[in-house]
C-alpha cells in the first residue's frame, strides 16, 4: 500500500524525534554511570541517589553550554576555601567534550536524512532539534535544586542548537556543492567567480582546522614539558583510584576548551583564567587557578622564544594555501588563474577562518567558578581579528608560492579539493563514500562512463589521423600465410564442435566412414 507525502513526512519527523531523544538519553546515562561508579565504590551507595542524578544532568547540561546557578552551603564553602564562594555564582564554561557526542551522533543522523527529499529532510531536522531541546528541558527540571539550578531556557535552546548544528552540517556536507551552485544562480553570480569562491570556503575551513590543530600541538607540548608539575598537582589532590578516573574524564570533557585556549595563545591574544589575569606569548600574569592537572601545561613565566609560536597559524595558512593553489586553483591553458582569484580566495578564506576561530573562542569562554573566576577564556573579537589576519596572510603567501610548483610541497594533492569527495577523517569515522546517496554514486558512475567514452573517441580520432605506412616484406608474408593457417585450424576444429552440439541435443553423433585399409576389401 502506497503512502502519501504527508504520511511520509510525518513518519520522518517522528522517527528523527525518537532518535534524537535516544541520543540525549545516551549522553545523560554515560554521565550517570560515572557518578554511579563513584557513589558505589567510594561511598558504598550511601546517601541520596537523587543527588547523583542531579549531578549527572548538570554535567550533561554543562557539556552543552547551559549556565547553572550555584549556591553553596557552609560545609562546601569551607571545603572550597574561597571567600567569594559564600555568594551565589554561575557556572557557564562549557565542557564541550560531552556536547561533541551529541553533535557527532546527530551528524550521523544528518547523513541519513540528506538522502530524503528536501521537505522531509527539513521536517526531520526540525523535529530532531525540538525533541533534543524538550528532553534537555525535562532533565533540567528534574535536576533543579537549591544548591544547583540550571537555566531552563538554555536547557532547551542550547542542546537543540547543538543537535541542529550537527544535522545541518551533515546535510550541507552532502549537498553543499549543489546548494552553493543554487545560491550562485539566485544571486546571479557568474561562473567565472565560482572557482575563487569555492576555494575561499574550503581554504577558510582548512585554515581554521589547521590553527586548532596547532593549538592541540601546543597543548600536547606543554603537557609533555611540564609533566612533572602535573604529576605533583595530581598527588596534591590525594584522590582515590576511582577519583583519578573521574578526574581524567572531567579533563577529557574540558579538552576541546583547552585546545581552543591553546590556539588563542598561539594566535597571540591568549586567554585569561580569572579577572586581571593574562596568558599569552607576550607575558603571563597568573593568579589563583583551579587545581586541575590539565592547567599544568601553562608556563607561569613567558620566555622570549614563545613569540615564535605565533608563526604556527601563519604556517598553517601557507600549507593550506599551497595545497589549494595546486588543486582547486591549478588552472588550465584554456582558463588560467588570475590574480583576483588568488586575492578572493586568500582574503575570503582568511575572513572565514577568523570568524570560525572567533566562534570557537566564544564557546570556550564563560564562568569557571566564584569571584574572579567569573571571567575565564579568550577574547573572541581579538581571536577572530588576529586569526583572520594571520591565516589570510598565510593563504596569500601559500597560493602565490604554490603556483610555481617548486618546493617540498609540490605535487601533493589535497583530499578535500575535488568536488563531492570525502576526507580521510570522514572515512575513519565511517562518513566516507560508502554513506553517500545512491543518486550521487550513479552520477559519479555516469561521469566515469562519459569520461571513458570521451577517451575512446579520442583514441579512435588519433588512429584515424595516423599516417599510412607501406607494409614491409615480412608483413606481406605474414598477411599471405595467416589465411591458410586460419583455414586449417577451422577445418580441424569444426568436426569436434559439430559433435559437441549433437551430444548436447541428445542425438546420436554421426561419424564419417573410415577409409579402407590397403589390402583389405571394403565391407
Amino acid at each position: 500500500m502506497r503512502t502519501g507525502p504527508a504520511v511520509r513526512r510525518l513518519w520522518a519527523g517522528i522517527g528523527q524525534a525518537v532518535e534524537s531523544a535516544a541520543i540525549v538519553a545516551v549522553g545523560i546515562v554515560l554521565c550517570a554511570l560515572v557518578l554511579l561508579a563513584v557513589w558505589g565504590i567510594d561511598q558504598g551507595f550511601a546517601g541520596d541517589p537523587s543527588a547523583q542524578w542531579r549531578v549527572a544532568v548538570d554535567a550533561w547540561l554543562l557539556g552543552h553550554g547551559v549556565a547553572i546557578g550555584v549556591t553553596l552551603g557552609t560545609d562546601a564553602i569551607v571545603a572550597v576555601g574561597i571567600e567569594e564562594a559564600g555568594r551565589p555564582f554561575v557556572l557557564s564554561l562549557g565542557a564541550w567534550g560531552i556536547g561533541l557526542i551529541t553533535f557527532w551522533l546527530h551528524w550521523r543522523s544528518g547523513r541519513r536524512l540528506a538522502e530524503l527529499p528536501l521537505i522531509e529532510t527539513g521536517i526531520a531536522v526540525a523535529s530532531g532539534a525540538v525533541a533534543t531541546g524538550l528532553v534537555g528541558l525535562g532533565a533540567a527540571a528534574t535536576a533543579t535544586h537549591g544548591i544547583a539550578a540550571p537555566n531552563l531556557g538554555q536547557a532547551f535552546a542550547h542542546p537543540a542548537l547543538v543537535a541542529l548544528a550537527g544535522m545541518l552540517a551533515a546535510v550541507l556536507a552532502v549537498h553543499g556543492h549543489d546548494w552553493l551552485a543554487a545560491a550562485a544562480r539566485g544571486l546571479t553570480i557568474e561562473e567565472g567567480w565560482m572557482r575563487a569562491i569555492r576555494t575561499a570556503i574550503r581554504s577558510g575551513l582548512g585554515g581554521a582546522a589547521g590553527v586548532l590543530g596547532a593549538g592541540a600541538l601546543v597543548l600536547g607540548a606543554g603537557l609533555v614539558l611540564r609533566f612533572t608539575d602535573g604529576i605533583l598537582l595530581m598527588e596534591a589532590l590525594q584522590v582515590s583510584h576511582v577519583g583519578v578516573v573521574v578526574l581524567f574524564l572531567v579533563q577529557l570533557a574540558l579538552l576541546p576548551v583547552a585546545v581552543v585556549w591553546a590556539a588563542s595563545w598561539a594566535i597571540g591574544p591568549g586567554f585569561m583564567i580569572g579577572t586581571g589575569s593574562s596568558i599569552s606569548p607576550l607575558g603571563t600574569d597568573l593568579g589563583p587557578v583551579p587545581s586541575l592537572p590539565l592547567l599544568a601545561a601553562i608556563d607561569p613565566e613567558a620566555a622570549p622564544w614563545m613569540l615564535a609560536v605565533v608563526a604556527l597559524p601563519v604556517l598553517a595558512g601557507v600549507l593550506v594555501g599551497v595545497l589549494a593553489r595546486q588543486t582547486m586553483l591549478a588552472g588550465t591553458a584554456e582558463r588560467p588563474v588570475h590574480w583576483w582569484e588568488l586575492a578572493i580566495a586568500g582574503v575570503g578564506g582568511g575572513a572565514l577562518a577568523g570568524a570560525l576561530l572567533g566562534v570557537a573562542a566564544m564557546l570556550a569562554t564563560g564562568s569557571a567558578g566564584p569571584g574572579r573566576l567569573a571571567e575565564t577564556g579568550p577574547d573572541a573579537v581579538l581571536v577572530a581579528a588576529w586569526g583572520a589576519l594571520e591565516v589570510g596572510a598565510g593563504l596569500l603567501v601559500g597560493m602565490a608560492a604554490g603556483g610555481r610548483g617548486a618546493g617540498a610541497l609540490a605535487g601533493i594533492a589535497l583530499p578535500l579539493a575535488g568536488e563531492r569527495e570525502g576526507s580521510r577523517v570522514r572515512d575513519f569515522l565511517g562518513l566516507g563514500a560508502a554513506d553517500a546517496p545512491d543518486g550521487r554514486e550513479a552520477a559519479a558512475d555516469a561521469a566515469d562512463g562519459r569520461e571513458g567514452e570521451a577517451e575512446s573517441e579520442a583514441a579512435d580520432a588519433s588512429a584515424d589521423d595516423a599516417p599510412v605506412v607501406a607494409p614491409s616484406a615480412d608483413d606481406q608474408e605474414t598477411a599471405a600465410i595467416a589465411p591458410l593457417a586460419d583455414a586449417q585450424e577451422t577445418a580441424a576444429i569444426a568436426p569436434l564442435a559439430d559433435a559437441r552440439a549433437e551430444r548436447a541435443a541428445g542425438a546420436e553423433p554421426t561419424h564419417p566412414e573410415p577409409a579402407p585399409e590397403q589390402g583389405r576389401p571394403a565391407t
